[in-house]
């Protein structure tokens, strides 16, 4: 990346799904190796992440949102954000960073902690007054970022991907989340 073009975190559009989708495929195929068996990463496919993002855009927006992060034109990654969902009713004032995901090229340079600080700033102005995630066990880097961020391991879940179990722990973090 060239630094005649900063890198800047804006709201998502419509238009960005193509590109936001490309980077979560990419993110699978760099992150998630080791973790996940081959046939459930090579499933992530395009065709599958422009569907689910093109729904996210048409569901109501006052409860969630997107930010990208961009380069120019190039979006290098995304942050969803909205309601923590639980099974039952809401936990009241809980909100959730839903997906974060990065290219690896734009890994390490305080990117990931620019959309982390977009999305905890949008949930406290939304009247959250914590944000929780859900991270994929063995996910290490992932882990060693929220608690740097001052996020604890509060829950866990099994969940299934590809018919496969797989288990995830759930960090928190008081709002604001500080530099």
């Amino acid at each position: 990346m060239s630094s005649e073009t900063a890198i800047m975190i804006r709201r998502a559009v419509l238009a960005d799904v193509p590109q936001i989708a490309q980077v979560h495929v990419d993110s699978w195929h760099t992150t998630y190796p080791g973790i996940f068996a081959p046939a459930t990463i090579a499933g992530q496919t395009l065709a599958r992440r422009v569907a689910l993002w093109t729904r996210f855009f048409g569901e109501p927006a006052d409860r969630q949102t997107m930010f990208v992060a961009v380069h120019g034109d190039t979006v290098l990654g995304f942050a969803s954000l909205g309601v923590f969902r639980v099974p039952g009713p809401p936990i009241e004032g809980e909100g959730e960073l839903r997906a974060i995901y990065l290219l690896q090229r734009a890994q390490g340079q305080g990117v990931g902690f620019r959309l982390v600080k977009a999305a905890s700033a949008w949930l406290q102005q939304a009247g959250f007054a914590a944000m929780r995630c859900w991270v994929v066990r063995g996910n290490t880097r992932a882990d060693a970022f929220y608690a740097r961020l001052g996020g604890l391991v509060v829950d866990s879940a099994t969940f299934e991907v590809e018919g496969l179990p797989a288990v995830e722990d759930c960090f928190r973090f008081e709002l604001p989340i500080l530099d």
